[in-house]
């Protein structure tokens, strides 16, 4: 019998890597968004294209294995997978729209706690963020009756995940001919933490079982999302425009080597990684940002900064961390105080920059980052 992957988003790591990982003959793919137009392109034409750009050039996969996709208000549909054996839940959508989502799943918890009381799920969270399994699981136990909320104690695991999957908006040249089409980096696994589940393990090719995915997990925010936030940051005020600029960019590139340097010394010293480890870790990092084929939009990778520059996020965390354990972090500090100047259109970004304009930017970081003065990196930033 097959189990179903539910793929909770289906933008472009939900579809272009989650998808991929489960595109076997063992699952069924179930994709569920609440773009209506989205879903309606999925179910008629069946398949789509995942084209990986790594620095070796350019393959192709085709997503063709029966999936099928829902609306979230389709509850009946919803419903009846909430009644399956074997459940996985895969969330993949951005840090936001997490409440949003926990409101469209606690109720089919509820139902399936209530019909299929004897049966556990398993949840994945595919989420940018430090800990989304804990904020998801906050937010679904604020949610859920008493019964339904025994039930989700007992019967479903969540756990967080490891991956370094780049996917930016494919190719207008790719997107004219095929709207469904993604663009990645083609990163070759995802990690889970085994302990966590409740159901049997999935057996899948690029699928990693591990007994600490927190530590990976941390790990990937603190190198790979502080580069992309890091470059962009102090890319824009360049005047670059892509990952690939920045990266190239002597300057900005010297602040990134350092500003690595100061995370791996802080990730040493608080989870017993090795030096030579973390060492092929940071080449690993540049290399991905060097692909050629991977030109990231600087103004998209610092998006929503009230969480980017929040106190354990990407750029603090690390800089905590550093100060933590001897190393006084002069790189991470000065992508900090870029980030107070990063300008977009979205809500949360919106709202560091309106505190800024109003309080300063050092307000503004007592507020958003629970930097004070006196504590070390503060003084560093400003």
């Amino acid at each position: 019998m097959k189990r179903a992957i539910v793929v909770w988003g289906a933008g472009r790591i939900g579809r272009g890597f989650v998808a991929d990982i489960f595109n076997h003959e063992d699952w069924q793919t179930v994709f569920v968004d609440i773009d209506q137009t989205l879903i309606d392109r999925l179910n008629a034409a069946k398949k789509y294209a995942i084209h990986k750009a790594t620095k070796d050039g350019i393959t192709q996969t085709i997503i063709e294995n029966g999936f099928t996709a829902l609306h979230t208000s389709d509850q009946d549909a919803l419903k009846a997978l909430f009644l399956t054996e074997g459940l996985m839940l895969d969330i993949a959508v951005h840090a936001p729209k997490l409440p949003e989502v926990a409101d469209q799943i606690a109720p089919l918890i509820e139902f399936r706690a209530k019909n299929a009381a004897h049966l556990p799920m398993d949840v994945m969270m595919n989420v940018n963020m430090a800990a989304p399994d804990e904020w998801f699981i906050s937010l679904l136990e604020a949610r859920l009756s008493a019964k339904a909320l025994s039930y989700f104690k007992e019967k479903v695991g969540v756990t967080g995940i490891f991956a370094m999957c780049i996917s930016p908006v494919a190719p207008e040249s790719i997107q004219k001919n095929d709207p469904l089409a993604l663009w990645n980096n083609g990163f070759h696994e995802q990690a889970i933490d085994k302990n966590r589940l409740k159901c049997p393990p999935p057996v899948l090719p690029r699928l990693r079982l591990t007994d600490d995915v927190a530590k990976e997990e941390t790990r990937k925010l603190y190198t790979l999302n502080m580069a992309h936030a890091l470059i962009c940051y102090l890319g824009l005020k360049k005047g670059l425009e892509t990952s690939f600029d920045a990266v190239n960019d002597k300057e900005v590139r010297q602040t990134l080597l350092t500003a690595l340097e100061e995370a791996s010394f802080g990730l040493i010293g608080e989870y017993g990684f090795y030096e030579e480890e973390m060492s092929l870790w940071r080449e690993t990092i540049v290399g991905l940002l060097e692909n050629p084929y991977i030109k990231d939009d600087l103004k998209r990778l610092g998006a929503d900064t009230k969480r980017k520059l929040g106190a354990y996020d990407r750029l603090v965390g690390p800089a905590r961390l550093s100060a933590k354990h001897g190393r006084a972090p002069y790189a991470l500090s000065k992508a900090i105080r870029a980030g107070f100047d990063y300008e977009n259109d979205d809500e949360g970004t919106k709202a560091v920059r309106e505190c800024v304009k109003a309080n300063g930017a050092e307000k503004a970081a007592e507020i958003f980052s629970k930097l004070l003065p006196g504590d070390g990196i503060f003084d560093l930033v400003f």
